[in-house]
Parts: C-alpha cells; structure tokens; sequence
C-alpha cells in the first residue's frame, strides 16, 4: 500500500488469551468526538497528534455501512444528513449504502485512493469526506484542525508523525517476565 517503512522494536511476548470480547471498549467508536478519542488515546500515553496520526491508517481501511449510516439517513431532527458532509459524496454513499442496506456490505474509507497509503486521508477531511464522526472531528474541531491541515499538505510530515505514534503504539501493554509468551508460530498458541 506504499506505507512509510521503519524499523519495529522486537521483543515482544504474546498474551495466552485471545478473545474479541476482550477488545470492547478498547477502541474508539465512529461516533467519538476529539474528547473521547484524546481521553482513549492518552489512557496509553499517546497524544493527540499521535492519535490524529493514527487515524491516517484509515486511508487503506473499509467500513460496514451500519458504521456511519447515521450521518447519511438520520443525523438529527433538523437535518437527516450530517451537513458537515460534501453533497456529492453523500450521494455516492447513499448509493453504496441505501437504507436498510445488508449489513455485510462495506466500503472504502477512502473514496479516492482506497489501497496507497498516502496522506489523501486528511485531505479528504478538509474537503469534508471523512467517513466517521470521528475522522470528521478531527478537521472541524478547532484543537486538532492545526494537526490536520499540514498533514493534508504534506505527505512527509504525516508519514513521519506517523512512525513516531506506531512506534509509540507498539510500546503500549509490553509484557514482560512470565506475563505473555515468545510464539514459536505466530499463527498459534504455543
């Protein structure tokens, strides 16, 4: 997909369980707004440019309809669609996702280039394409617009904000001792 390439710490062991159900909870709802993605984030020592950073990752990601089907059929009284959303790419996602659409059908995050990870991510926030409330936010809040723009200009500042949260990242739950295992398979529990 053309992501920035750096060197991933090792070392690490592996927990003895692995259940969806332990996930809950543990990452943030298409819904969030910036304070619940700030508070999510720093609960692991990441900050919000590590965050909005993190968020770029969407660029190569799909999501179900029923993720952001609000924003496009029953936003608010008022307004069944969320106005923070470009005309034209409404229509291109009610297309993708009508009402009431069979919930296994998914579609790209991006609407532009789907498989390059490349920082078209945030210039579709800024050109009010962002898929979730949560990518959304992070252009029309004033606290993370000024993270937001310059990654939306410049690939390099991105790519390497980037690295420096999905180094972060990987430091977080490190086990250590007898917590976790050294995998002989990756595939497989011990």
């Amino acid at each position: 997909a053309g992501g920035p390439s750096f060197e991933v710490e090792l070392g690490r062991r592996d927990g003895f369980v692995s259940k969806a159900s332990r996930v809950a909870g543990q990452l943030p709802g298409p819904n969030f707004n910036l304070n619940q993605l700030n508070s999510m984030f720093a609960q692991h020592n990441l900050t919000q440019t590590d965050m909005i950073a993190l968020s770029g990752a969407h660029i190569v990601g799909f999501s179900h309809c029923s993720r952001f089907a609000n924003r496009l059929y029953s936003f608010s009284p008022s307004s069944p669609v969320d106005p923070d959303l470009d005309p034209t790419y409404v229509k291109q996602l009610k297309q993708a996702c009508p009402q009431n659409v069979d919930p296994s059908i998914a579609i790209n995050m991006d609407p532009v280039t789907p498989r390059t990870f490349d920082n078209k991510y945030f210039k579709n926030l800024v050109a009010k394409k962002g898929l979730f409330t949560s990518d959304k936010v992070l252009y029309t809040n004033r606290a993370s617009r000024p993270t937001v723009v310059p990654f939306s200009k410049k690939q390099n500042v991105f790519k390497e904000a980037f690295i420096t949260a999905m180094r972060k990242l990987g430091r977080v739950g490190v086990k250590t001792g007898k917590h976790g295992e050294i995998k002989v398979d990756c595939t497989a529990f011990n």
